[in-house]
């Protein structure tokens, strides 16, 4: 019996270990200012997008409980894209292209409704996420359909 429990602790130890959104989905971020980087950013679906977008230094900010990686400018005619990531351990991501916009990420307690990791270093961070069926929406709040988003991206500080 104690080797069946010592079995089960450490099949649920490898099971839990290798979840990538519990374990890489929020970071800790020390404050910092961005002085680099871009993201790439492709979109299927209800909309269409294929850019890489240089970070927006003067919009993006890191906080130490709070980061905002902006990429482009919110809200232009322009593709852009927002990574947050809150003191909640939410990490989200938001992408857009003129008056198209869709939004996922992950929240502790709520099924995700995207997967991938994120590194952080003292002068970089970099990550990769995928979102698989996001609802996707007009400047108006209008329903466009549904989207598959993913986004490479890197921060200098």
């Amino acid at each position: 019996m104690k080797n069946r429990h010592l079995i089960l602790t450490s099949i649920a130890f490898l099971i839990l270990g290798a979840r990538p959104a519990a374990a890489q989905a929020y970071p800790p971020i020390s404050a910092r200012q961005f002085t680099g980087g871009s993201v790439k950013i492709v979109v299927t679906g209800s909309f269409s997008v294929n850019a890489d977008v240089p970070i927006n230094t003067q919009a993006s900010i890191g906080a130490g409980d709070m980061t905002w990686l902006q990429f482009g400018v919110s809200g232009s005619s322009a593709p852009e894209a927002l990574i947050t990531y809150g003191d909640n351990k939410e990490t989200g991501v938001t992408v857009g292209s003129g008056k198209q916009v869709a939004t996922g990420g992950m929240m502790p307690g709520e099924k995700p409704t995207c997967s991938g990791k994120v590194e952080v270093t003292a002068t970089l961070i970099s990550g990769h996420y995928v979102c698989k069926g996001l609802t996707s929406h007009n400047s108006l709040g209008g329903t466009l359909g549904k989207v598959d988003v993913e986004v490479t991206f890197t921060a200098k500080s």
